[in-house]
């Protein structure tokens, strides 16, 4: 019997590396990927293409061995290693499909490593700067609306892109619950907000009225709120910045606010599944990350109980 490759026949008519492209951003597509994510597959794919026609290397996928990666990875060692660990591994993902689909018979990055990520501590907001965020809003419709805003990032944990995309009908007051229609990866949830971030949502509904549409609205210009437009995340991101220069307080994103949200829920006993599910991940990785950074905190804090050079001075 013949002893040939059982995808032989097919890979004789292999696509072009371009067509193979087209076919894996169509297949993201199809499979319910986001806009953004197919968007930066694109660019990242449409840039490896690039740096292999200027190093003169066929686009035909059995062309592609690991020197022509490395000449493609080393174009980028000069940017942060989160570009370069995205660039590997968007392209990793195009070969691995690739493979799997039989166009291949073995991914050319079966023996390169990404680079390594450090495992960044990211410093939660305390009591004190949440109390000075929100007493740095104007006792104004806009200020009503800032306040809100601050208090549902804190109290829920939500990314930006959740928040600005919340009508009132997401609002139940009833069981203080805030439905997530529109979350990262098409995975919707629900989340709950406590009296206090209620208090602050009750507050904006009386400037903003009760008229169906976004809840958190885009300023008009003149101190007030446009009922129909929804605030957009460059909008929270100015705003944020803006409270973090009356305050004085540095790094204020909304980033943070979702960190803290993590931080102090694990600080207080909560589960983490809890966490997991109430931030809308898929895995229990990027809580474990958060948990890191608040253990890292605790032995600080309890360096005073074994501190070697306290020892030392008998004190």
């Amino acid at each position: 019997m013949d002893d040939q490759h059982p995808n032989a026949e097919r890979t004789s008519s292999v696509p072009s590396l371009p067509a193979l492209v087209d076919l894996y951003l169509l297949r993201c597509q199809v499979e319910g990927k986001s806009v953004q994510t197919v968007i930066a597959y694109r660019y990242t794919l449409g840039r490896f293409l690039r740096s292999l026609s200027e190093d003169g290397v066929p686009l035909e996928v059995a062309a592609i061995q690991q020197e022509h990666l490395y000449r493609y990875l080393g174009r980028f060692t000069q940017l942060s290693l989160d570009t370069r660990h995205r660039y590997f591994r968007e392209v990793r993902c195009f070969f691995n499909w690739v493979t799997a689909s039989g166009y291949l018979g073995a991914t050319p990055f079966a023996h390169l490593r990404n680079v390594r990520l450090p495992q960044k501590i990211v410093r939660v907001f305390t009591p004190d700067d949440l109390r000075q965020l929100l007493a740095a809003c104007p006792a104004t419709p806009l200020g009503a609306r800032d306040r809100a805003v601050v208090m549902t990032l804190l109290d829920t944990g939500l990314r930006v892109s959740e928040l600005v995309r919340l009508t009132l009908d997401d609002l139940d007051f009833a069981t203080q619950r805030l439905r997530v229609l529109y979350a990262k990866g098409n995975k919707q949830r629900v989340v709950a907000f406590s009296d206090d971030c209620g208090q602050e949502i009750l507050r904006l509904l009386r400037v903003r009225g009760n008229e169906p549409g976004p809840l958190f609205c885009a300023s008009d210009g003149h101190g007030s709120l446009r009922q129909t437009v929804a605030l957009r995340p460059n909008g929270v991101k100015q705003m944020l910045r803006r409270l973090g220069r009356a305050t004085g307080l540095a790094k204020v994103h909304a980033h943070r606010f979702r960190h803290t949200f993590a931080t102090w829920a694990i600080e207080q006993g909560a589960r983490e599944l809890d966490v997991q599910l109430l931030l809308g991940h898929s895995s229990p990785d990027m809580v474990r990350r958060y948990a890191s950074s608040y253990n890292s905190e605790l032995a600080a804090r309890r360096h005073g109980e074994f501190s070697p050079a306290r020892l030392l001075s008998g004190t």
